[in-house]
């Protein structure tokens, strides 16, 4: 009976992520859950599948049709609503604040962020415990979409979390602690305000220690967690937490030790602990994942007292549907896929030593983890055998003797001292040789792998070495095709108010990045206003869209002049990737700015003053201009000028008319059919009589949304428009890719079509 309610479960599952998400994943998931199916098909499951599958099938479609009505919710300039805010699910950095709200009228959760006005204000915030009801005033609009191609999607994020809005606050009126009437409401507000006093209670410790206490006992790990723990993420052992079991079994272990020691019978002992673990889950905030291992405790308890003997497949699938009816989505996240396919391999890994149980693990979770960030650690695997004994023997229950024992002097330094010998190792192994770029690879070559990697250790010899060849096959073929695709590309990122463009060439013969981008702060912040965490455009769109399309060095980083929006992103590029050539104008390297943001970077990378005429290496454009040597300014600008399939393209950063004119009168011959227009669509560049002789057919526009400087100008626009001009714009447009190949095919890509209602700013001054 378990064998068919686990197929039955995975048939579930399937439904699940191809309901709410239907693409080559998904579909591929639910084909190979029904073939499964067919394959173990008996009489006795008709019964299962109309009991179970039929229900969820309906609450999935119902859920998925409420959620859809939820989206389409109108966006308010001017809004005001009132809800109630938990206080563990506030998170302030620097002057901002960031919250989940339950608004009363709809009884949606929202995502709230504020800016602090004072710093007193931000003490009031931080030292807050209490479940806040609130009326508050801001601009309500729709969650933001990723707005370049492979770029993590928060709107997809938080609609997982059936969150598809956010509000920022203008001004708030009626904050105050909740009153509560209801007996269970008062409980639970409590233990969320427990949870909240003990996340504040972790933060004081000292750190790897609060962020490990944060992660393990209250399921909250910060944003810094991450950053300031590289190797945790670039050796893929993101599965530990993700598991999501082991505080729970030390929890489960040190209750019933300790009733037992007190003679308490084993009935009465399970009761209580049981009713503990679902305190946990509440105190714990909730967490979807966690409700695997609750439930997993759950019966535990029931196997020690002889209630029930239940096997261990029957536990894996009513955890899972239990988790399915708390959080339709969980299988759409990354903690929800490792947590229960990782658990679901371990099923069948009985017969399996401990060495095979971690290459079964570490080749099951690639897909998922390569899906994410693109990379992979070849000594993951082995970082694995030796992480796994440690982590579940020692970090873990030494984070909560160091949590527990902070008001005794000593312990939490001693317990500090230990995760951060430990951590400081995973961070020197992840900076060992091995870390391969694997790029995006394809749906199917993902699912396919997956498939492979489950069956590596059958007991059928012959299909457990063809599927350890398949996998290594996958790989090295999957990998290939993403290095080196049949097609080039120019690309202009969506960095905001900024400038970066890459050119690829088929087969990846030269790949040139143009200006690198940079967020330019204009406000002066006191050290309150600082965040602690903070991640640029330049590798969260830039590094990120590089590694999936499996580039690992750069030829040549041009950077057309020293202005910020052009710059600023220059050092994470070079931290990042190898980049053989930095190409700068004549004049520029004794520049403060290229001093201070560039030079500390190089290393061994070669920087190359150009002007007009000189050769870039391995390029497939040519500069035409600056003439002459200059300070770096807008109108010392790059401008390049090369042919990409069938289509002459001119880009020439933030160049003026009069420099666009100089060009013209130079290369009196020269016809573009893409031009990068410069200056974000400022009226200083763009000059009609220029445009005129060039007659190109697309204009790009770098520029971004609500941006100071209302680029891209009236006048701008109006000039295309009488050029007979297609203008493509990241403002409305996102990311924006010309894709060719050599037999002389090509076509644009945008990432937004109609999911996004980008308002582009045009000024008539």
């Amino acid at each position: 009976m378990s064998r068919y309610l686990l197929i039955v479960t995975l048939i579930i599952s399937a439904l699940s992520v191809f309901v709410y998400r239907q693409d080559t994943m998904t579909l591929c998931f639910l084909l190979a859950c029904l073939t499964l199916l067919i394959f173990n098909f008996k009489q006795q499951m008709i019964f299962l599948l109309s009991l179970l599958v039929i229900p969820f099938l309906c609450y999935f479609m119902l859920d998925t049709y409420q959620l859809g009505q939820q989206a389409k919710q109108s966006e308010n300039q001017r809004y005001i609503c009132r809800g109630t805010i938990l206080p563990d699910s506030i998170a302030i950095d620097g002057d901002q604040l960031s919250a989940n709200a339950k608004l009363y009228e709809s009884r949606q959760v929202i995502r709230v962020y504020y800016t602090f006005t004072c710093l007193k204000d931000k003490q009031q915030w931080q030292s807050n415990t209490d479940v806040l009801q609130f009326s508050a005033s801001g601009h309500y609009k729709r969650m933001m979409p990723a707005t370049n191609f492979n770029q993590f999607d928060m709107r997809r994020y938080y609609e997982a979390k059936h969150i598809t809005h956010q509000l920022t606050v203008q001004s708030w009126s009626n904050l105050k602690q909740k009153s509560v009437h209801s007996l269970l409401d008062i409980y639970r507000n409590h233990i969320h305000k427990w949870h909240a006093i003990g996340i504040k209670k972790a933060e004081m410790l000292p750190q790897p220690l609060n962020e490990y206490a944060e992660s393990v006992i209250f399921g909250a790990a910060p944003k810094s967690f991450y950053v300031n723990n590289p190797g945790v993420q670039k050796l893929g052992l993101i599965h530990l937490f993700s598991i999501s079991g082991f505080h729970i079994n030390y929890l489960l272990k040190m209750v019933m030790g300790m009733f037992r020691r007190l003679f308490i019978p084993k009935e009465i002992s399970a009761v209580i602990a049981g009713m503990i673990l679902c305190i946990y889950f509440v105190f714990s905030g909730e967490t979807a994942v966690l409700m695997r291992a609750v439930i997993v405790g759950l019966f535990f308890l029931l196997r020690m007292t002889g209630w029930c003997k239940v096997t261990p497949p029957t536990v894996w699938s009513v955890s899972l549907l239990g988790t399915l009816i708390y959080e339709p989505c969980i299988l759409l996240t990354l903690g929800g896929q490792l947590s229960f396919t990782l658990t679901f391999c371990l099923l069948f890994a009985k017969s399996l030593n401990f060495w095979q149980t971690n290459m079964l693990l570490s080749l099951v979770s690639f897909p998922f983890i390569v899906a994410q960030q693109y990379t992979w650690h070849i000594l993951q695997t082995l970082v694995g055998f030796a992480v796994i004994p440690i982590f579940s023997t020692l970090i873990v229950p030494f984070t909560l003797l160091g949590f527990a024992g902070q008001d005794i002097p000593g312990i939490a330094k001693v317990v500090n001292m230990l995760i951060q010998c430990f951590t400081s190792c995973l961070d020197s192994m992840s900076m060992l040789p091995g870390d391969m770029i694997i790029g995006k690879l394809p749906s199917v070559v993902l699912v396919l792998f997956f498939t492979c990697s489950l069956l590596i250790y059958v007991k059928q010899s012959a299909l457990a070495f063809f599927c350890r060849g398949m996998c290594l096959l996958l790989l090295f073929f999957g990998t290939l095709w993403v290095r080196y695709p049949l097609y080039g590309e120019f690309t202009t990122f969506d960095v905001g108010q900024g400038d970066a463009a890459l050119v690829r060439t088929p087969f990846n013969r030269s790949v040139t990045l143009i200006d690198t981008g940079g967020q330019v702060d204009f406000s002066a912040k006191k050290d309150w206003q600082i965040k602690q965490y903070q991640r640029t455009n330049g590798e969260s769109v830039i590094v990120h869209y590089l590694h999936s399309r499996g580039i690992s060095q750069i030829n040549n980083l041009v950077l057309s002049h020293h202005d910020y929006d052009h710059i600023g992103n220059a050092k994470v590029i070079l931290k990042h990737l190898s980049v053989q050539r930095v190409i700068i104008p004549a004049g520029m390297l004794k520049q403060q700015k290229f001093l201070k943001e560039i030079q500390p970077y190089l290393g061994r990378t070669k920087v190359c003053e150009l002007t007009a005429g000189d050769e870039i290496p391995n390029c497939p454009f040519h500069i035409v201009h600056p003439f002459t040597s200059g300070q770096a300014e807008n109108q010392d600008s790059i401008a390049l000028f090369g042919c990409l399939g069938n289509q002459r393209i001119l880009t020439a950063g933030d160049l003026d008319r009069a420099g666009e004119k100089a060009i013209a009168e130079q290369y009196p011959k020269l016809k573009v059919d893409i031009l990068k227009l410069g200056h974000h669509g400022s009226k200083t560049a763009s000059d009609p009589e220029t445009l005129r002789k060039w007659q190109p057919q697309y204009g790009i526009i770098s520029a971004g949304r609500d941006n100071r400087y209302n680029h891209p100008h009236k006048e701008t626009i109006r000039t295309c428009t009488v050029n007979q001009i297609t203008n493509l714009n990241t403002q409305k447009d996102g990311m924006i890719r010309y894709i060719y190949d050599n037999n002389q095919t090509s076509y644009f890509e945008v990432k937004i079509t109609h999911e996004l209602k980008a308002t582009v700013s045009t000024n008539s001054k």
